[in-house]
This record gives C-alpha cells, sequence and structure tokens, in this order.
C-alpha cells in the first residue's frame, strides 16, 4: 500500500509526490504515463455535490414508475428492476445479474464511495481511509456504466413504441439525472494529498 500522502499510479503502482492542480489540468505518471489526477472543473466541492445529489435522485428512481406498456386497454407498469426480474425469470440470469451489478448497483456504491472520500475529517477515519476509497472509486469507475442503461431503455422504447402504447414513467428521468451525477462526479472526483510537489518523482502536469 502506497503512502497516503503521495499518488500511486493505478497502472503501474509508481508513488509520486503531489502537485497542485487547475481546472483543465492532469497529473501524469511519470513511469508510464496514465492519468492519475485531473484539477476540478467546478470547485474541489464539485464531486462531493454531485455524488450526494445522486444518492438522493437514486431513491425516486428506484420506487416510482419506470415506464407503463399497454394496449386495447391493458396496461402494465414498470420499476427499474422489473427488467432484470424478467431477465432472470427467462432463464438469462448472468445478463439479469449484469444489468443489477453494473445499472443499479455499482452506480450506487460509486456515488458512495465518492461521498464519503470527501467528509473523511468529518467522521474522524484514519488517513488511510481517503486513499483505501479513492482506489475503490478508480476500481468501479471502469464498470460503473448507468448511461449504457439509458441507451438501452431509449432503444427498447423506440422498437415497442411501433407495438405498444408506451409512457415514460418519472422514474426513467430521475436515473437519467442520477446517471448524470455520477459522471460528473467521476469527472470532477480529485483527492489532491496535502504535501507540497519536490523533487524528482513529483508528477507531470501538462
Amino acid at each position: 500500500m502506497g503512502n497516503p500522502a503521495h499518488l500511486t499510479c493505478h497502472l503501474c503502482g509508481q508513488d509520486h509526490l503531489p502537485a497542485p492542480l487547475v481546472t483543465g489540468e492532469m497529473a501524469l505518471c511519470a513511469r508510464c504515463g496514465a492519468v492519475m489526477e485531473k484539477g476540478a472543473r467546478f470547485g474541489p466541492d464539485a464531486a462531493f455535490a454531485f455524488s450526494v445529489t445522486g444518492l438522493v435522485l437514486a431513491v425516486p428512481a428506484a420506487l416510482l414508475p419506470f415506464i407503463s406498456a399497454g394496449k386495447l386497454g391493458n396496461e402494465r407498469m414498470s420499476h427499474l428492476l422489473t427488467g432484470v426480474g424478467a431477465l432472470w425469470d427467462n432463464g438469462m440470469r448472468m445478463l439479469a445479474l449484469l444489468v443489477l451489478l453494473c445499472g443499479c448497483i455499482l452506480p450506487v456504491v460509486l456515488l458512495a464511495a465518492i461521498a464519503l472520500a470527501h467528509v473523511p475529517e468529518c467522521l474522524g477515519w484514519r488517513p488511510g481511509a481517503r486513499a483505501e476509497l479513492a482506489r475503490v472509486v478508480r476500481t468501479l469507475e471502469h464498470a460503473c456504466i448507468p448511461e449504457v442503461q439509458v441507451l438501452a431503455v431509449l432503444v427498447a422504447l423506440m422498437k415497442l413504441g411501433s407495438v405498444v402504447e408506451v409512457t415514460i414513467g418519472p422514474a426513467f428521468w430521475f436515473y437519467c439525472a442520477m446517471a448524470l451525477a455520477a459522471i460528473m462526479a467521476q469527472q470532477s472526483f480529485n483527492l489532491e494529498p496535502p504535501v507540497p510537489p519536490s523533487g524528482p518523482d513529483a508528477p507531470q502536469s501538462p
């Protein structure tokens, strides 16, 4: 485990001394060139604000009607997890688990990790917890793809629209907003250690 006061490359494991970043700058690994940190576009508290917003939006997205489809007076309402249950019941259990994880569970876990990573001082956590949460975020951001589920639902709606009457429920819009908040939280996520940069191991900032 690297020193919490250092930046550790998630690809090659090289430790670097931290460098202060401004908007648009990136900290690159001196060994492999991987992007380790980015300058916050909307201020230092943007990631925390976006993550909390996403967590709040996830509640109505899970509880309210997602879409409803009907024909000749028969209408059926579905929720966010209805499709997962349908896939499971039809024998596509691996696909159901993939949709559940990448579209529902992991986005919430990612948002919670980003939010918690920005409040350890208030909770009295040990310094290493901040670095551990940062590693969790970097790992989950590649598997958290709520925007893909939004696109899949839009494609399904276009195909169903020619067969049945489809009505988009409020949960769909809440889910879209949650997906956008998750993307913005990932883009704004940047935990800069408090140690000033010095020496040859300081990350490069183009």
